[in-house]
């Protein structure tokens, strides 16, 4: 999968879940509706590719001399058909799963506790960060995501106690975290895959 495509994908739902000025009234009253399409259409989007992918890749190996060996006539197509659903869907239907597991979960966590833990449209933020930067990548995101809430907590925690005052809210959301902390995970992912760890985890 490009990661420019998803690095695109992540950029256009940061933009959305900006508070631009003058944004509309109608944007603003629908945007966990529109951010509910916006992960279905990454996920389209997203495995659309991977066919094109999977295509392009037996174009490849047809146009080769040793590889085409090893598609139809000369192999049964069980080989090519094995090797791209690990290389190419895999990693995607993995993460796609966990992100679905999130969803339902923050969802009926957030409706037992009255919307205390997230706000509504953050919860497919936080599925469409999870889906996007695949497997293991979200593993790793997970991690990432963990460390900077808890730095920001200390770091709330530092600064009301030297003004000596107390905190508005004792709640920081991570409705600003999702998507930057997946653009960092997909910016670092090249060096990511370098580490022993994530041949290990990878499928």
């Amino acid at each position: 999968m490009s990661l420019l495509l998803i690095s695109t994908i992540l950029i256009i739902f940061l933009g959305a879940s900006l508070p631009w000025p003058g944004r509309s009234v109608w944007f603003e009253g629908n945007k966990q509706k529109l951010f509910k399409y916006s992960f279905i259409f990454s996920i389209a989007i997203t495995f659309s590719f991977i066919i094109f992918q999977s295509f392009q890749q037996y174009w490849v190996w047809q146009g080769n001399e040793l590889s085409k060996n090893l598609l139809p006539p000369y192999q049964s197509a069980n080989y090519f058909i094995f090797y791209i659903f690990t290389r190419f869907f895999a990693p995607y239907l993995i993460s796609l799963a966990v992100a679905l597991a999130f969803l339902f979960s923050a969802k009926i966590l957030n409706k037992k506790c009255e919307e205390h833990f997230f706000y509504a449209e953050e919860i497919y933020l936080g599925a469409s960060a999870i889906f996007l930067t695949s497997h293991p990548g979200w593993l790793f995101y997970a991690i990432l995501l963990l460390i900077i809430y808890v730095l920001v907590q200390l770091f709330f925690a530092v600064k009301y106690s030297i003004l000596n005052t107390q905190c508005l809210s004792s709640r920081i959301s991570l409705y600003w975290l999702w998507i930057p902390t997946a653009l960092f995970v997909i910016i670092l992912m090249n060096w990511l895959k370098t580490l022993p760890w994530w041949n290990l985890l990878k499928i």
